[in-house]
């Protein structure tokens, strides 16, 4: 199978993406890194000796968009990159789904999009098996007993808040009333007030990166000076964190699934690309997942010998589809990872201390 030839002249890989609206700054490094694979493969020969391009899709963060733009795909994508974020995923995923077309939903847990399986792919496990470790490794690294949560009710911030919690009682420790952030905050001291009203020894920050510099600067003008008894999520892991945050957020804790100090020369590579990019800054937790991907649909089409030919557009989607969900022995830009049933069972996630406003230390790693 892996002898025929394809029949395009490109691959082209719709990308439903969000370069629009308040969280454009994440679907930015996520365009970035998938741009940077496209141009590597073209230069290395392209895919099975075919140019890649990456079609840019813009959602605007509506699910009503997804929908729309979704709809327009349904008769001549082979694959489709996203749908990102989540709310677009529940609303796009289903149509693209029941019309046999297979979405790599990079950006999200499992569980966001096991109901749509096998015709859906995550880059990470269901979110309560990676976060309870990783918070109560946190917890064994302070001393931890009494932590609040500063949450966002946006998409998924709410269930990894959840799964938080139960890292923190597997740790001993006692779980506050969480402190609600609203969508719309730009005045926190209430809030901080309310979190320090609970006598907590230890703060979680489960909110959009543009907040959790405020809410610190807060914090510390009210007299909180331990550092690293703060841990921000990985959905944190954003420039403004760096840009607002500077050496304020320095000591604090944060965990990712991207470790910056790890070298080969692909990533070295990135690493170096990305910080001229993004001013010095290492790279996100999310910058490497749709570089990824287009590796992924890369191997796929090369090992499963999928042409691009229409009239064997549905037969050849699920050979992409079926080759994904079980693939062995993937060689991602930072670690190799296998897939079962559609999600990865093996990748590390990165507890690490924030050093000189954007230096990352590892302090743990939790396999998965």
């Amino acid at each position: 199978m892996g002898e025929q030839k394809s029949t395009v002249d490109e691959w082209r890989i719709p990308f439903l993406n969000v370069l629009t609206g308040p969280i454009a700054s994440i679907g930015a490094y996520l365009q970035w890194g998938a741009d940077r694979a496209a141009e590597e493969i073209n230069a290395a020969g392209g895919i099975a000796g075919k140019p890649v391009r990456i079609v840019r899709i813009d959602t605007g963060m509506e699910s009503a968009n997804g929908i729309t733009e979704m709809s327009k795909l349904l008769d001549t994508a082979l694959v489709v990159m996203g749908p990102v974020p989540e709310p677009v995923i529940l609303a796009a995923v289903p149509l693209a789904a029941e019309e046999g077309i297979y979405s790599f939903t990079a950006t999200t847990s499992y569980e966001y999009v096991a109901d749509f399986y096998p015709w859906a792919i995550s880059w990470y496990s269901p979110t309560e098996e990676p976060l309870p470790p990783i918070v109560t490794g946190w917890l064994k690294h302070t001393g931890g007993k009494r932590v609040v949560q500063f949450v966002e009710n946006y998409s998924v911030w709410a269930g990894m808040a959840k799964a938080h919690e139960k890292g923190i009682r597997d740790a001993g420790a006692v779980v506050l009333n969480q402190v609600d952030v609203p969508t719309d905050a730009v005045s926190f001291g209430p809030l901080v007030v309310n979190a320090l009203s609970q006598n907590p020894d230890s703060i979680i920050f489960s909110c959009n990166a543009q907040k959790i510099p405020s809410i610190i600067a807060e914090l510390k003008t009210r007299g909180w000076n331990k550092m690293n008894s703060l841990l921000i999520f990985s959905s944190g892991d954003d420039a403004p964190l760096y840009t607002i945050g500077g050496t304020n957020i320095n000591g604090i804790m944060i965990y990712n699934h991207t470790d910056p100090n790890l070298s080969n020369p692909r990533w070295d590579a990135f690493r170096e690309a990305f910080k001229k990019e993004y001013n010095g800054i290492e790279p996100f937790s999310l910058s490497t997942n749709y570089y990824d991907v287009v590796y992924m649909i890369k191997r796929a089409i090369e090992s499963t010998g999928i042409t691009g030919d229409p009239k064997k557009l549905a037969a050849e989607r699920i050979l992409l589809r079926d080759y994904c969900n079980e693939i062995r022995d993937f060689e991602g830009i930072q670690f190799t990872w296998t897939n079962s049933r559609a999600y990865p069972r093996n990748k590390p996630i990165y507890l690490f201390e924030i050093q000189d406003g954007a230096k990352r230390k590892v302090l743990e790693i939790i396999p998965n």
